[in-house]
């Protein structure tokens, strides 16, 4: 029986490290051992996820090598039969999309906010992937980009308003948003792209509900921005 210190939890499986944390197990006192087994009985026990975590990180693994692969694939196909246009360099970016979507739902235990906010600024570098080696134009970042953060605003308010008890926790990818929106509101102002009308609504939107998240909000915003930036 061992013993998370950082978590306060008493593991029953054989596992070396916490599944919360991922903290090295202390051996646990035999007085707390005693407690607990006549508190919950000998055989109950901290389920074993060992063999979820060995199925998660196989499949990883499998993943791993197709898109390598496949990567590899493209780009040599590319370069042998169509050298005049480098289209496997979107398959790579696609591939590298897929692959981090894919790692990251697996791997990680975020919430589901989290996962989709991740989500999005995956499918955000992937269009822009795909505008720089289709020519350039511009068309990412003035209208797919902004489209898609006004999206996450959107999902940002779903979350608050389905969980309004813990709102705060969200409030990190509505300060991304609008730093996103600031950004391409930038490139247009250094002539970078010509359109301004959604990155405009984006920047207007993003930044309305920031102020509003942050005067409503008050300690609980300021708490939530302290405890992600540890400041």
């Amino acid at each position: 029986m061992n013993y998370c210190s950082n978590c306060k939890i008493t593991v029953y499986d054989d596992r070396e490290s916490c599944p919360l944390c991922h903290k090295v197990l202390e051996r646990a006192p035999e007085e707390k051992a005693k407690e607990i087994r006549q508190l919950l009985g000998a055989k109950t026990g901290y389920p074993n996820v060992k063999n979820r975590e060995r199925i998660i990180r196989f499949v990883v693994k499998l993943l791993t090598f197709l898109c390598v692969v496949g990567a590899l694939a493209s780009v040599a196909i590319n370069y042998l039969f169509f050298p005049g246009f480098h289209w496997s360099g979107i398959v790579v970016i696609a591939v590298l999309y897929l692959y981090l979507f894919m790692r990251y739902w697996l791997s990680h235990d975020s919430g589901f906010a989290s996962k989709v906010g991740m989500q999005l600024f995956f499918t955000m570098a992937l269009v822009f992937a795909i505008d720089y080696f289709t020519g350039n134009r511009g068309w990412a970042l003035e209208w797919v980009i902004p489209g898609l953060i006004l999206l996450g605003d959107a999902f940002v308010f779903f979350f608050m308003m389905l969980n309004r008890q813990n709102w705060y926790t969200y409030s990190l990818l509505l300060v991304l948003f609008t730093f996103a929106s600031a950004g391409i509101m930038a490139l247009y102002m250094t002539k970078h792209i010509n359109s301004f009308i959604l990155p405009l609504i984006c920047m207007l939107v993003s930044g309305v509900y920031l102020i509003a998240t942050v005067i409503f909000g008050d300690r609980q915003f300021t708490r939530e921005m302290k405890r992600r930036f540890h400041v």
